[in-house]
């Protein structure tokens, strides 16, 4: 099995993208606390190995961001030992497992007038707009589990760790004062080559000419996030009252998070 690595020095086989967003600056001079927040791709095939590491890391909550038909295409989360499972169900980009059997049958013509010339850039950028306010339960749900008792250290993923918990990792550092401009560099290490998604062969075969028509569901792209971002700060009139009115955030428990995973 191909090896995913990590960020910050863990190293997963049979867990894609799994990294730790501790380290990060934020803008107050303070960083990130490593060992706290980890964000991964589906954590149905790990290795024993993958296991141990897990077990070693202390992990205690596990955030599926999956639907119930990523989970039936992936398979369900082994869970480290003392893990709980929390499912907070968001929308997928690639539209779960109708848009991979039109992958695998439809005539490239077909697939042409669906996805091509910018089509699906433009289809996958008003997702991650979307999914801000039509998944902002499921996000304030998130932001609430990781302030009790047994929230942290947490495992946040969805199925290839890019999209969906991309955006998750995106709002909790924001939330934890870092600026716009590092929270997009963090994303986009989705992107690099033992990070990057390919699917999974029993989902998609890459037939010819189907590839370029794909790429953008196995890229992240700076407009992505850049865009669901925009939105945190506007839809709800500014990103202090998205936290008051979309997560139902109030000083204190805001206080209470940075606590638990920031550091001088």
């Amino acid at each position: 099995m191909t090896q995913h690595q990590a960020h910050a020095g863990v190293a997963l086989e049979g867990v894609r993208n799994f990294r730790d967003i501790g380290g990060l600056p934020t803008v107050d001079g303070r960083h990130v606390r490593a060992g706290r927040y980890f964000r991964s791709g589906h954590l149905a095939t790990p290795t024993d190995a993958d296991r141990a590491s897990l077990a070693r890391l202390g992990i205690r909550l596990v955030v599926d961001l999956r639907s119930p038909a990523d989970i039936e295409l992936d398979g369900a989360d082994v869970l480290p030992e003392g893990a709980r499972w929390l499912n907070l169900s968001m929308s997928d980009p690639a539209r779960g497992a109708d848009f991979w059997r039109d992958m695998r049958s439809a005539d490239l013509d077909v697939l042409r007038e669906r996805l091509g010339d910018g089509r699906a850039e433009k289809s996958i950028a008003a997702d991650y707009r979307d999914q801000v306010v039509s998944r902002v339960d499921k996000h304030a749900a998130l932001v609430h589990a990781l302030i009790e008792a047994d929230g942290l250290p947490v495992v946040v993923h969805c199925s290839a760790g890019k999209d969906r918990a991309g955006i998750a990792a995106a709002l909790v550092q924001r939330l934890l004062g870092v600026g716009v401009d590092d929270v997009v560099a963090n994303y986009l290490i989705s992107n690099d080559p033992a990070n990057r998604y390919t699917p999974n062969s029993d989902r998609l075969a890459m037939r010819p000419g189907l590839l370029e028509l794909f790429r953008p569901f196995l890229e992240v792209r700076e407009e992505y996030l850049r865009g669901a971002l925009e939105v945190m700060d506007t839809h709800w009139g500014s990103f202090d009252a998205y936290l008051d009115h979309g997560l139902g955030l109030d000083a204190d428990r805001l206080e209470r998070l940075r606590s638990a995973l920031l550091t001088d």
